[in-house]
C-alpha cells in the first residue's frame, strides 16, 4: 500500500517541479496555481503514507485497541482538503467571472499533461485500493480524481473565457465544485462514524440472527445492552448476558467464552466484551 502512495508522491513531485519551472518562465498564473495544487497533492501523499504506516502497527501499551483509526483520520483530512478545493473552485469562478484572459500554448500543454497523468494515477490507485481493500487508498484515489476535474475546470474555463463565453466558464467551475464537494461529503460520511465511535450494531447483525445464535445456548435467557463500534476495519462489541442464576462462576465463564467465540465466528468480530448478570427468577 505504501508503495502505491510513494509512486504517486514521486509523480506529483515531478509534476510540481515541471509546472513551477514553466510557470516561472512563461509567467502564467494558471500554471503557477496548478503547481501549487500539485504541491498540495504531494503533502496529501505524505500524510497518507504516515497514516498508513501508523495504522498497521500492532496494539501496544498506549493503544491497546490498535492504531486503525489513524487511517480514518487521514481520510477525514482528505475530506477537509477536498472541501477546500471545492471552495477554491467557487472562489475562482466568482473572482474570474468576466475577466479577459490570454492564450498560452505552454500552459495549455501543461494542463493537458496534468489531466492525463492524474487521470491515469487515479484509475491505477483505485484499482490498487480494490485489490488491497484499502479505504485510505480509495479515498486518495478520489482526491486525485478531483484534481483531474479541477484541471479540466481550469482548462475549459480558460478556453471559454478566451473565446468570450465568460458565463459558461463560471457555470462549469461551479458544477465541478458541486461534484468535488459531493466527493468530500462521501469521505466525511466514511470517516466520522469511526472517529466518533458511532454504534454499528444494526450494520453487523439483525435481531433474527442474534436469536438464532441465542437458541444454541439454552442457559442464556437474554442478551441486552448490545453496543458495537468500528476500529478501522475491525469491530468491537460489548453486551450483557443474563444466564441461569444456578450456574457456577466457572460454568458462566465457560459459557460466555463459548458465546463470544460463536459471535466472532459468525460476524467476524475483532473482540467481544461480555458482562454477566443472573437472570431474574420468575
Amino acid at each position: 500500500m505504501t508503495r502505491v502512495l510513494v509512486i504517486e508522491g514521486a509523480v506529483n513531485l515531478l509534476l510540481c517541479v515541471v509546472k513551477l519551472v514553466i510557470g516561472l518562465i512563461t509567467q502564467s498564473s494558471v500554471i503557477l496555481a496548478d503547481a501549487l495544487h500539485s504541491l498540495t497533492d504531494l503533502t496529501n501523499n505524505i500524510i497518507a503514507v504516515v497514516a498508513m504506516r501508523i495504522s498497521h502497527k500492532p496494539p501496544d501499551h498506549s493503544h491497546p485497541y490498535g492504531h486503525q483509526k489513524f487511517e480514518y483520520l487521514a481520510i477525514f483530512i482528505l475530506a477537509v482538503l477536498l472541501s477546500v478545493v471545492a471552495f477554491e473552485l467557487v472562489a475562482y469562478a466568482i473572482e474570474n467571472h468576466g475577466q479577459v484572459v490570454q492564450q498560452s500554448y505552454a500552459g495549455l500543454a501543461i494542463l493537458i499533461l496534468a489531466i492525463v497523468v492524474n487521470f491515469t494515477l487515479s484509475q491505477w490507485e483505485g484499482a490498487q485500493a480494490k485489490k488491497l481493500r484499502s479505504k485510505l487508498l480509495a479515498a486518495d484515489a478520489k482526491h486525485t480524481f478531483s484534481d483531474v476535474l479541477t484541471s479540466i475546470a481550469v482548462l475549459v474555463g480558460w478556453q471559454l473565457a478566451a473565446l468570450g463565453y465568460y458565463w459558461l466558464d463560471t457555470l462549469f467551475c461551479l458544477l465541478v465544485a458541486v461534484f468535488v464537494g459531493k466527493l468530500a461529503w462521501e469521505l466525511f460520511q466514511q470517516a466520522l462514524p469511526v472517529l466518533v465511535d458511532a454504534d454499528v450494531t444494526d450494520e453487523m447483525f439483525t435481531p433474527a440472527q442474534l436469536e438464532s445464535i441465542l437458541s444454541e445456548f439454552k442457559a442464556i435467557e437474554q442478551v441486552t445492552d448490545i453496543r458495537s463500534r468500528a476500529m478501522g476495519e475491525q469491530v468491537i462489541c460489548d453486551l450483557t448476558l443474563r444466564i441461569d442464576p444456578q450456574f457456577s462462576l466457572t460454568a458462566a465463564h465457560a459459557l460466555s467464552h463459548a458465546f463470544e467465540d460463536r459471535l466472532k465466528e459468525e460476524f467476524d468480530l475483532y473482540d467481544v466484551i461480555i458482562h454477566i448478570e443472573p437472570a431474574k427468577s420468575t
